[in-house]
């Protein structure tokens, strides 16, 4: 089996981890898996005779794939045939650093800051104004991280020298905290120059989600202040479904998610920008109208495997996704435009 396609294979499926790999791993540092938003939570592994796959999996006790422990090694195997695969896998160590944390209101600890191989990411928010069916992140209270302790949480990420990059994400915040958003992209970029960040928002201005007026205006902002990129996540395309689904993200409408990604193309350049698509929840026929409308934008699309949350959905097939990897590189050709994100190790939980 080709990595690609055990890659897909193992975010459709899981894995399964022994008793003995789970309690060497949580002797060793402490835990065995990332425990962190529905899309980023489970094992992170490398495969390949050169760790160029990256998959975050997630725990399925009843998985066919298994990871076991034997001589002190990690070894991946198909329960079904009982034999060990000649896969080389790894399992990346959650990074050692303790992050600023604070209790929500299911008795959970919310980090501010979180890895995922070689990115941190920050948090600004808890919770999320959006209310989103098949996403976890507004399962936390809403309210505003206050910066010092971000600030101090990614001092201690960045003490781990696997991380290279940041990314500012989290949930979408109310219009009246628009203004907040902003003071933190503009802390982190320049108080830590020599690193990449990255900016994951909905289209919006300095004031107002919906306002075209200050789109232009306020992405040029952004790029004045030292973001380096930015993820304007479009998600579903299909408007029934959106509008089901995702109302707020509904009610701010393709039309703004495109204007602005043609105005964040202009100033920043097409590999910069990228807008993702989850596959699997529409009909692939609106998912693949959306990479075109996207590419005709000037920025990158970026694909993500549903994941189901909520009781929504169910995992889409790895033929499902197979095929919508084929047609979109179709329309990439087409347009000349890579598939996003362009580190490999970013693709870990994407196509």
């Amino acid at each position: 089996m080709i990595p690609y396609k055990q890659k897909l294979e193992l975010m459709v499926n899981g894995v399964a981890i022994t008793d003995k790999l789970k309690n060497h791993l949580l002797e060793k540092i402490g835990k065995f898996y990332n425990d962190d938003y529905v899309t980023t939570t489970g094992v992170m592994l490398e495969i390949g005779t050169n760790q160029d796959t990256y998959v975050t999996a997630h725990l399925n006790n009843k998985s066919k794939y298994v990871l076991d422990l034997e001589n002190d090694e990690v070894i991946f195997y198909n329960r079904k045939s009982k034999e060990k695969t000649d896969t080389t896998i790894k399992i990346w160590e959650p990074s050692p650093y303790m992050t600023q944390s604070k209790l929500n209101n299911n008795g959970e600890y919310f980090n501010y800051v979180n890895s995922h191989f070689d990115r941190a990411r920050i948090s600004p928010i808890s919770g999320c104004s959006f209310s989103c069916a098949f996403c976890s992140v507004n399962s936390y209270d809403y309210g505003l991280n206050e910066l010092p302790p971000m600030d101090c949480a990614l001092t201690n990420a960045l003490q781990d020298e696997r991380v290279t990059h940041v990314l500012i994400s989290g949930g979408s915040p109310k219009e009246c905290d628009l203004p907040f958003l902003t003071t933190v992209y503009e802390h982190f970029p320049q108080k830590f120059a020599n690193y990449d960040f990255d900016v994951m928002c909905t289209p919006r201005g300095f004031t107002n989600y919906t306002d075209k007026s200050q789109y232009r205006g306020y992405i040029q902002h952004l790029k004045d202040i030292g973001v380096k990129g930015l993820s304007i996540n479009i998600e579903l395309f299909n408007s029934k479904i959106c509008a089901k689904y995702c109302p707020e993200k509904f009610g701010i409408g393709n039309s703004n998610y495109l204007y602005f990604l043609e105005c964040a193309s202009e100033i920043y350049g097409t590999e910069n920008v990228r807008s993702g698509l989850i596959v699997g929840l529409e009909p692939l026929k609106d998912t693949l109208r959306a990479v075109e409308e996207i590419c005709k934008t000037g920025c990158m699309p970026m694909l993500s495997p549903y994941i189901p949350y909520n009781n929504i959905g169910k995992f889409p097939t790895v033929e499902f996704l197979l095929k919508a990897k084929e047609k979109t590189d179709e329309i990439l050709e087409k347009y000349n435009i890579p598939l996003a994100p362009l580190c490999k190790k970013c693709k870990h939980n994407t196509l």
